[in-house]
């Protein structure tokens, strides 16, 4: 079957600088998060013989409601029709290689504008890897610009062994630390004026090491990037809701997953009322990525989501879809998108004429011989 690519939109619309952090202003926010090395020539050597659409050119998040505005073309990250009246949004073309590019820049910058976080500060993540990974290019991005701050991700220390991390270990300058440690420990000064990024596995589960974090950051003036209680995890998803509009304005049903519940509230928030958007919870610690909202109390409604209270993801469905995504679509994603895409097949096969977009929170397109 002929596959089709919305094609992104390339028209103009406000975006937002830098200016109030940098006397460098960004125009453009290839300049913050460039393109991964090799996406688009490895994209453009292979659109021929599976879109019968212009290969479009690769996306970076766009930063809205924080920062002043400028007038600058906007590339949305691509959306992939891989049935009939389906489609997936590919997230993985982020610079961090995933959706969480867009949540962990927009609460950062915002912290930057509000004062919240300085140069020179420490700020520190909990995160399964994907944060993780997006908060190392935003450090690269602002110490590009003059303004150096420190990184400390947190995560279970069983943790360190998936795919992400690997990946987080291994990016230059990253110094890993397994297990607990005496609170003098973390007091990590910057040699030579470098900023240091540390990726800390920690004993226990996910919130234990959350609260860890919290109680370290609190001995040591560090910054939290809370995505779970910062509400421009949400706005952050403004651009999200935006580029779907863009690339299929006669879609009725959008579904994702939720972790901080950014992304679910953020497109309910900016989709236009007559769009439905789909999620379930996760059990702890059934699939990676996908937890239940409901017990967070934050910016997420749970109630305005289709479905949330019905039941939850099933974590064997969601391997055989992603395992399906990979092998019939050639998409390489996350058990959380096989989650979102199963959901999504459910929803068009109830109704036929829907038009269903799922968030593919970490998709790329594997390579094609």
């Amino acid at each position: 079957m002929l596959r089709q690519v919305a094609r992104p939109a390339v028209q103009a619309t406000e975006r937002r600088s830098m200016q109030s952090v940098t006397s460098a202003p960004i125009t453009c926010m290839d300049s913050i998060f460039p393109m991964r090395h090799g996406s688009a020539s490895q994209l453009a050597s292979s659109s021929k013989s599976i879109w019968n659409a212009e290969a479009p050119s690769w996306p970076t998040p766009v930063l809205y409601n924080v920062l002043p505005t400028t007038s600058a073309p906007k590339v949305a990250t691509p959306l992939l029709q891989i049935k009939p009246n389906l489609y997936a949004k590919l997230e993985g073309f982020n610079a961090g290689g995933s959706i969480k590019d867009r949540a962990v820049m927009q609460c950062t910058l915002g912290m930057l504008k509000d004062g919240k976080l300085k140069p020179g500060d420490t700020l520190a993540v909990a995160t399964s890897g994907n944060a993780g990974r997006s908060l190392l290019h935003v450090q690269e991005m602002l110490k590009q610009r003059g303004i150096k701050i420190d990184v400390k991700i947190f995560m279970p220390s069983r943790y360190l062994s998936r795919d992400v991390p690997t990946v987080i270990a291994e990016t230059g300058g990253v110094e890993t630390v397994v297990g607990d440690r005496d609170s003098s420990f973390y007091v990590s000064p910057s040699k030579a004026g470098e900023a240091t990024r540390f990726l800390h596995g920690l004993d226990g589960e996910f919130m234990e090491c959350q609260q860890k974090m919290s109680v370290l950051a609190e001995e040591h003036g560090w910054v939290l990037l809370d995505q779970h209680y910062d509400v421009n995890s949400l706005h952050a998803h403004e651009s999200t809701a935006e580029e779907i509009m863009q690339q299929l304005p006669s879609v009725t049903d959008v579904v994702c997953t939720t972790g901080t519940g950014g992304t679910a509230s953020g497109l309910r928030k900016y989709l236009p009322a007559h769009v439905a958007v789909h999620a379930r919870p996760g059990k702890p610690g059934a699939i990676d990525g996908i937890t239940d909202v409901r017990r967070y109390s934050n910016f997420c409604d749970p109630d305005l989501l289709e479905g949330y209270t019905n039941n939850f993801f099933d974590a064997s469905d969601s391997t055989a879809n992603q395992n399906e995504l990979k092998t019939l679509h050639s998409i390489t994603a996350g058990q959380s998108s096989g989650a979102a895409y199963a959901l999504a097949k459910d929803i068009l096969s109830a109704n036929p004429n829907a038009h269903v977009a799922f968030i593919c929170a970490d998709g790329n397109l594997s390579k094609v011989e």
